[in-house]
């Protein structure tokens, strides 16, 4: 595996109004690893994955993308290969579940675009099988894994996951993560954003801990799936 940085943020700050979401931040993402960044919820994880995606504008700090900037402007940040699956799924529930994922390669190669679907058919069948569905007559798990694979329509370099397991039952996490770890298999790069800290620091290379907007932690998965403090605050033990 290689360990080149392809994602590198340092010192980013992000404020809402009078509000200090992330102070001073710094993340590194290896290529070919799963990243986490666990927290509580109101931690600052999502406004993190809204900052790389160029959804929110940081106060400071640099963003960097196989050693450049990333651009300012979210389509942009798109074309370089960085995917953002948002937090709550956000499918199109009057389209068809082709068309969501038609609608995940606008930026494709149009001859390639068959290829690509039975890809993701592959690794989703059910969503072959419910192809002509609506994506609003979809289970939640359904309609996430929906939401990742309209992502992988987009050949991202980097697949940026906010909170994949959310609502979900814990049967259906599993599978979720089980996917997770298949497309970090096929070469791409995850940053993956958890409420669920077990899950995501059981199957991580490297994780962070954000804590009202600072990284409190960091270190292996492992590690911190071990550490005392991580477990009483996040693990319940």
């Amino acid at each position: 595996m290689s360990h080149d940085v392809l994602l590198k943020v340092s010192g980013l700050c992000v404020n809402y109004g009078h509000i200090e979401a992330l102070k001073d931040v710094n993340v590194e993402v290896r290529k070919g690893e799963i990243c986490s960044i666990i927290g509580a919820n109101g931690a600052g994880k999502s406004t993190f994955l809204k900052a790389v995606s160029a959804l929110v504008k940081p106060l400071k700090g640099t963003i960097e993308f196989e050693g450049e900037e990333l651009p300012k402007k979210p389509y942009k940040v798109v074309k370089k290969g960085v995917i953002h699956v948002p937090e709550g799924r956000r499918t199109f529930s009057g389209l068809t579940i082709e068309d969501n994922l038609l609608v995940g390669a606008y930026l494709s190669d149009k001859s390639k675009i068959r290829e690509d679907l039975e890809r993701q058919y592959d690794l989703f069948p059910i969503l072959r099988e419910r192809r002509n569905q609506f994506a609003g007559t979809l289970s939640g798990g359904e309609q996430q894994m929906l939401a990742v694979c309209r992502g992988l329509m987009s050949h991202p370099k980097i697949l940026l996951l906010d909170e994949p397991s959310m609502g979900l039952a814990p049967i259906i996490v599993s599978q979720i993560y089980d996917i997770i770890q298949r497309i970090r298999e096929s070469g791409i790069t995850i940053l993956l954003v958890e409420q669920n800290a077990k899950k995501a620091l059981s199957i991580c290379d490297y994780a962070y801990v954000l804590e009202n907007g600072r990284i409190k932690l960091e270190g292996s998965g492992n590690d911190l799936l071990n550490s005392d403090d991580v477990r009483k605050a996040y693990l319940g033990g």
